[in-house]
């Protein structure tokens, strides 16, 4: 009977999240209630409070269903520095691009962080956690091109922060546009063109 219960509870904390992502990849964040979540997931007022707090501890937990591809190029990027650091700046983005085209819960959420989440107060530590993120990410990818100049692929005239402040850009651009109308253009065959024309016009 416990172990029924504690699967029941699981069940319905999975139907909350698949319901909070419809409607906020919908509707936008702060245009969904908890109530209207509930209601899409067919629980009670009371069974979703129950599961979250509020509206940004249900925001986090979706977060926290998958391992964001920025979280992820962090730590593969911390563990890759003895490696080719250009080939490295490559396989890192082109498989970030990957990703977010081929893995529709990573793609729901990438859309929800830039197109329907307003970061007002409600939601703002959503956005501070995507920014202590991202310029962790920003310093692992930096120390790539510190390398890449030791070892003679980059000019000692090259700036690192320039050269990666340029390759989130791009990577970023790509994301927003491909997810705003994505027939508009392949994400992965134009991206991972653009990444390598990037990253060999600064070895040059």
């Amino acid at each position: 009977m416990v172990r029924r219960t504690k699967e029941d509870a699981m069940e319905t904390r999975a139907k909350l999240l698949d319901a909070a992502e419809a409607l906020f990849s919908e509707n936008g964040v702060t245009q969904t209630s908890m109530m209207q979540v509930a209601e899409k997931a067919g629980v009670t007022r009371g069974a979703i409070y129950h599961h979250f707090e509020n509206k940004m501890d249900l925001i986090e937990s979706l977060m926290g269903r998958i391992s964001l591809p920025i979280d992820e190029m962090r730590e593969q990027i911390a563990e890759s520095l003895e490696f080719d650091a250009l080939e490295e700046v490559k396989a890192r983005s082109k498989e970030f691009l990957a990703r977010v085209q081929n893995e529709p819960q990573v793609r729901s959420i990438a859309s929800i962080l830039l197109h329907k989440c307003e970061y007002i107060d409600e939601v703002n530590p959503i956005k501070l956690r995507h920014v202590s993120g991202r310029n962790e990410c920003i310093c692992e990818v930096e120390k790539l091109f510190e390398s890449a100049i030791q070892k003679g692929q980059l000019s000692s005239k090259a700036s690192p922060r320039v050269a990666v402040i340029g390759l989130f850009s791009l990577v970023d651009g790509l994301i927003y546009n491909w997810l705003l109308a994505p027939d508009y253009f392949p994400l992965v065959e134009y991206g991972n063109q653009a990444i390598d024309s990037y990253i060999n016009g600064l070895a040059r």
